[in-house]
């Protein structure tokens, strides 16, 4: 799109717009502009282009007061704005709060103010999973961006407790305005255009004085991919004047909506996590800054006013965090936004519902990186107006709260520079501090047998700069032996201590028993690697080696070309993936039930359940030197060792051509999507399949399943749903389809539905009888009660049976589950069929209470029964929690690829 830059002038804004107009019907209407051999045809040619371009001056010319109306209404009574910078309705053709605004407009209109303004620099950080770029605009003085490298430098030494103290008065506070991370609370978007504009085009001496003492980091749309979603949708149905009623289908978005990303993940709680590409290039780039406060923009239900922080104190608080974070500097920032507020007359609540206990928030990150994130939520129109019960929510209204919120911020910070620089100072001190009075002097971790998941645990603690060290001798701590290559080490005496401390240890204890998401947040358990706690020796010993990227790994054909077989250990979570591969290009492949000892050319190797062994003389699509190159190739891709053998005979355990050595046939998968279906557990196994294994499994519509052909696929997967709305021909199909060699796998809700509709004959356990009749509370604790009753996301411990397919390649009989459900599966009456059952002390991290603690021990968390001719695999919990859990990912993997063997 052409932008005149020059807005000055009554002749030049309608020389543009004729000119536009000519074009325009240049190019939609190119016949007006030929030459006719009749008279009478071009008259009436030109006749009417002069009406269109006559009529379009007269519309241009009520444009300006239309303009200013809405300008007033977001800037009411401001005027002091440079009239060189054109206003985000001016190049986009429409006000603000009538039209959702696509992410390339929005990226165009930041990129025109970075052109026409030194204020203002645009940089791209990287792009989504649909190649939509991420961008920050950063707005500051002219002076200041002159000198931007050395104002961040200066600012990192904040991290340094050995560095002194800066001069406040000379440095700049970082302030980060982050918008639409849920892509359908949109009116954050808009938001950002407008403050993008306010600061670089007012001028204001306030807003002088805002650049001039900060460094301004505007993050338009932290989920580009979703937010088009959501305007796509809404754009869609918008009508002509909009109707408010909530029923109509603009403001009821179909699955899965737009608040996630391409793979329907919530953006807003990998943040720790850091699973998604769009996560990963914006933790990246706020490891560059660490700004002094992170504002985060969201939306909440049509009815609801608006929400900012203080949270409810002690219960909300992260146990590591100086509580002066929460009881000073909440406070302290709240006063500038709800002074916004009561101006404008808004409404506004603050103490409850939300809570800054786990750092996987856009709002909670910067907290243990001695920041001050904020959460705000608004109460969203969902549309351009809906009804509410105070009244109809305009989409402009929205707007305009985010809008005046997030220049109270920038005010906020400006105002209070001083007490945020010291409080990030003082807090990375204080984390040595914490570091050298609590006993834990370092963590190990590493597992040579599975150099995928250690290196992207390393991957991990490297994102979130904590400084790690490659260990240069052999040590065993526990029982545990770390070696050279696959073993590291991680000092806790640190600045970045707070993230050590959530990354690897979980909490039991706390101030309350009601929390909003997750209460067990560590990270290290979900890896399902070998870690280890050393609490002696000095807190300052020579660990190592420095490591500051991963380690540069090959694949290897150990022995070379073989023309008898090769043999792949199934312990390294990489494995799955070349199965897939090798299976994908047509190659016999088995897999061991029983562990062997094999003389392979580099001498005696063990290989455990699970190992693959690929036979020369079997294959039937390939040569044996096109096999060695594609195992080659294999290895390569994955990092993966496989073995080069000259024989079956293994010196202990079953030989390669024993019956529990067993030909795997390739999945043919499918999962059912849509209305009903939990976007996000769906989303987490498309993720794991698709970008783990390699794997396009077919994505079939919850509507559209009752008339699919399913004699086409051996695997079905349901995720945690609501399947209600099949009808009996729906259910007898599949439970036909099952007893005749199919493969179910099931997860949360989809396994009770499966359950109760007699799909499989397991058991779900029962309801225990509560004399609820003699109890009586207060109503204002229902909530409260409702949310106790909960169980919030913990880390529970189960003992699995190696030995089954389902856990090939788990070494250790004591494997840990997230649970975030309510859903008790009951041990199978068959001795064989419970995989893993939780134990009699079964909680690891995180709060549960005693009642369904009690319901928790002994249950089951996965159970296999037989059906048939085939099988259906239940798990009691999402095994694929948030794409981190690796520990019970893999045993989905284990359940697509080994279910038909079982």
């Amino acid at each position: 799109m052409h932008i005149v830059h020059n807005h000055n002038t009554f002749s030049n804004r309608c020389y543009g717009t004729v000119a536009a107009a000519t074009y325009f019907f240049k190019i939609n209407s190119p016949e007006l502009f030929k030459t006719s051999n009749s008279n009478s045809m071009n008259l009436f040619k030109k006749s009417t282009l002069i009406s269109f371009l006559l009529l379009t001056v007269l519309i241009f010319l009520t444009i300006p007061g239309l303009l200013q109306a809405q300008h007033d209404y977001y800037f009411p009574g401001d005027d002091h704005f440079d009239r060189d910078i054109p206003t985000p309705e001016q190049f986009l053709g429409y006000a603000i709060g009538t039209h959702y605004t696509r992410h390339d407009r929005i990226v165009d209109y930041l990129r025109t103010l970075a052109e026409l303004s030194d204020k203002a620099e645009l940089r791209v950080i990287g792009e989504t999973v649909q190649r939509r770029p991420q961008v920050i605009l950063t707005i500051t003085s002219p002076e200041n961006h002159q000198n931007l490298e050395q104002i961040r430098q200066n600012h990192h030494t904040l991290q340094d407790p050995e560095a002194p103290y800066v001069n406040t008065d000379e440095s700049k506070v970082i302030i980060s305005l982050a918008y639409s991370v849920h892509g359908n609370e949109s009116s954050s978007g808009e938001a950002a255009l407008l403050t993008a504009y306010y600061l670089v085009a007012s001028l204001a001496e306030e807003t002088d004085h805002f650049l001039s003492e900060a460094v301004i980091l505007l993050d338009p749309a932290q989920n580009p991919d979703g937010r088009d979603r959501a305007a796509n949708w809404h754009n869609s149905y918008k009508s002509f004047p909009p109707v408010a009623d909530p029923n109509d289908i603009e403001h009821i978005e179909t699955w899965p909506r737009g608040r996630s990303n391409h793979f329907l993940h919530d953006l807003n709680r990998d943040w720790f996590a850091v699973t998604q590409q769009e996560s990963a290039n914006r933790v990246q780039f706020y490891q560059t800054w660490y700004p002094n406060i992170q504002i985060d923009f969201h939306e909440m239900g049509t009815n609801s006013t608006y929400y900012l922080e203080p949270t409810q104190p002690h219960r909300t608080w992260n146990p590591i965090i100086p509580e002066y974070r929460y009881e000073v500097l909440s406070p302290l920032i709240s006063g500038y936004q709800t002074d916004a507020l009561d101006e404008l007359g808004a409404l506004y609540w603050t103490k409850e519902v939300f809570d800054n206990i786990s750092p996987i928030y856009g709002s909670t990150y910067p907290d243990i990186l001695g920041g001050v994130g904020i959460t705000f939520e608004v109460g969203s129109s969902r549309g351009l107006v809906q009804e509410s019960v105070a009244g109809e929510v305009t989409f402009e209204s929205t707007i305009l709260k985010h809008l005046l919120t997030g220049i109270a911020t920038v005010r906020a910070g400006v105002a209070e520079k001083e007490t945020l620089l010291r409080y990030q100072k003082d807090f990375f001190i204080e984390g040595v501090q914490k570091a050298e009075s609590q006993p834990v002097r370092a963590y190990y971790f590493g597992d040579r047998s599975d150099l995928t998941l250690t290196d992207k645990f390393l991957d991990l603690l490297l994102k979130h700069n904590i400084h790690v060290y490659a260990i240069e001798n052999e040590r065993e701590i526990d029982g545990k032996t770390y070696e050279p290559g696959s073993g590291y080490v991680v000092p806790t005496r640190q600045s970045n201590y707070h993230v050590i401390h959530d990354v690897f240890e979980s909490h039991t204890s706390f101030a309350d028993s009601v929390f909003y998401d997750i209460t067990a947040w560590s990270l290290v358990q979900g890896y399902g690697i070998q870690y280890s706690k050393v609490e002696s020796g000095s807190f300052s010993a020579h660990w190592g080696t420095r490591v500051t990227e991963l380690p540069d790994r090959s694949g290897l054909v150990d022995g070379g070309q073989s023309n008898y077989a090769y043999l792949l250990s199934w312990s390294d979570y990489g494995a799955p993936a070349a199965l897939i591969k090798l299976l994908d290009q047509g190659v016999l492949t088995r897999v061991a039930h029983q562990p062997f000892t094999s003389p392979t050319r580099s001498g005696d190797v063990v290989f455990g359940r699970g190992s693959v062994i690929v036979a020369v003389s079997e294959q039937q699509n390939h040569s044996s030197d096109e096999l060695y190159d594609l195992i080659t190739e294999t290895a390569d891709q994955f990092n993966l060792t496989f073995y080069a053998v000259d024989t079956g005979l293994n010196r202990q355990g079953i030989d390669l051509g024993s019956r529990h050595a067993q030909v795997v046939n390739k999945p043919e998968a499918a999962i059912v999507f849509g209305e009903g279906v939990r976007f996000t557990e769906a989303g987490e196994a498309w993720f794991l399949l698709n970008r783990h294994l390699n794997y396009g499994i077919t994505k079939i519509d919850i509507g559209v399943f009752p008339g699919v052909n399913l004699q086409r696929y051996n695997t079905l997967v349901l995720v945690d749903g609501n399947y209600s709305h099949w009808g009996n021909e729906t259910t007898e199909k599949l439970r036909s389809w099952v007893r005749n060699g199919g493969v179910l796998i099931t997860s949360g809700r989809a396994t009770q539905w499966a359950i109760n509709r007699e799909i499989v004959t397991e058991r779900l356990l029962e309801e225990t009888e509560s004399p609820s009749d003699n109890l009586r509370f207060n109503y204002e604790e229902r909530e409260d009660r409702w949310r106790a009753n909960n169980i919030p996301g913990v880390i529970l411990r189960a003992d699995i049976d190696p030995s089954h397919p389902v856990a090939f390649g788990v070494n250790n009989r004591s494997q840990l589950f997230i649970k975030q459900n309510s859903h008790f599966l009951k041990q199978s009456s068959d001795p064989y069929a419970t995989v893993a059952q939780f134990t009699d002390d079964p909680l690891v991290g995180g709060f549960v209470n005693e009642q369904n603690l009690e319901r928790i021990k002994g249950s089951s968390a996965i159970v296999v029964a037989n059906e048939g001719q085939g099988r259906v695999i239940l798990f009691s919990e999402n095994p694929n929690f948030r794409s981190y859990w690796h520990t019970t990912s893999r045993l989905f993997i284990n359940a697509l690829l080994f279910g038909q063997n079982i």
